[in-house]
């Protein structure tokens, strides 16, 4: 059976409710990016900032509800604490270099890729249906973030183009958690029971 139709089977549940928002939220910043009348892009930094503060603390409250239930959920941990940690860069630097928040950007995307990229690895060891759509968004983010961080790049979409398509493929990431997390939950779930 098909991940799609394995899914689909599943109530849609709160935590998938969660990375919905997160995942609107990071699509609206792509588009504060891509239509800020501003040349300036330091200009967006602060709302840029609170969207990943935003994304951070979602992941961080679901790894604290769902912990013994989520498989990875030590991996979803570290990308939401460095997500709300790295959003104190734009949220508390009022004198930001406008040139350097895509590579800041750059810099985040490249991290939640190798993370990713981690969490597949262990998503294979322990079998579970999906594994290969983690690696490959990580695959993404990785390629995306050293993209970022070339001159070339950034010369081609500009810095606002940068930082759109940074936040358009992070919100792609959360569209793969949604439709893999009834996997990762009943995989843990059966786990937590065999060792009650």
């Amino acid at each position: 059976m098909s991940l799609m139709g394995k899914a689909s089977k599943h109530k849609f549940t709160w935590m998938q409710s969660l990375w919905v928002l997160a995942g609107l939220i990071l699509l609206g910043g792509a588009l504060l990016s891509l239509f800020d009348g501003h040349e300036d892009l330091s200009s967006i930094a602060v709302p840029l900032g609170v969207m990943m503060l935003l994304t951070g603390v979602i992941n961080i409250f679901i790894y604290k509800k769902k912990r013994h239930f989520i498989h990875g959920s030590h991996w979803l941990l570290a990308d939401g604490m460095s997500t709300a940690l790295l959003s104190v860069f734009l949220l508390f630097n009022q004198m930001i270099e406008a040139a350097i928040i895509p590579f800041f950007f750059g810099v985040w995307e490249l991290f939640t890729g190798i993370l990713k990229v981690i969490d597949s690895r262990e998503l294979k060891e322990e079998r579970i249906r999906g594994w290969y759509w983690f690696a490959g968004v990580g695959t993404v983010e990785i390629l995306s973030g050293v993209a970022a961080l070339l001159k070339p790049v950034d010369d081609f979409v500009g810095m606002h183009g940068v930082v759109a398509l940074v936040l358009i493929i992070q919100a792609t990431g959360y569209l793969f958690k949604i439709l893999i997390y009834p996997h990762l939950a009943i995989n843990q779930k059966e786990k937590h029971n065999e060792h009650m």
